[in-house]
């Protein structure tokens, strides 16, 4: 701080409002580390969350595909039931337990099918905050 204020009763004194190359060169890499953080913040986000949700979808397909594979063993046991014994309401109530089954892994499915076509790990909003950062450097040297 102290080293702030020196310079800027320097500038002061020399009667000139523009800061010394020292300084520019001081606040561009001071600035440059800044921006350089925050860019890896911004990375870091979006690739967590863009992870978060793509084990979230994986999650409910595998669950959906669970419970897909239960239904369709309740069905069959059911189907087996049936021709066997042809207990008409023992087995129409498996199918009716089978069918509900499998129409609760189908919706499980659909949904993570959505979810995994939506995600995307690339970093899109730090690719474009980098483009525009190249920018905006591109323009100070000048």
């Amino acid at each position: 701080m102290s080293q702030q204020m020196n310079q800027a009763y320097r500038r002061q004194d020399s009667g000139s409002d523009e800061p010394s190359i020292g300084e520019l060169i001081s606040n561009l890499a001071r600035d440059t580390q800044t921006l350089v953080r925050q860019e890896v913040t911004l990375a870091k986000t979006e690739l967590n969350r863009s992870v978060s949700q793509l084990v979230s979808s994986l999650v409910k397909v595998v669950v959906g595909g669970l419970i897909l594979y239960a239904g369709l063993l309740v069905l069959l046991f059911a189907a087996v039931a049936g021709v066997h014994k042809l207990d008409f309401s023992w087995a129409v109530s498996a199918l009716i337990v089978g069918a509900v089954t499998l129409v609760i892994g189908f919706i499980l499915l659909q949904m993570a099918r959505s979810g995994l076509r939506g995600s995307n790990l690339m970093p899109t909003e730090t690719i474009d905050s980098l483009k525009e950062d190249r920018d905006w450097a591109k323009g100070q040297v000048r």
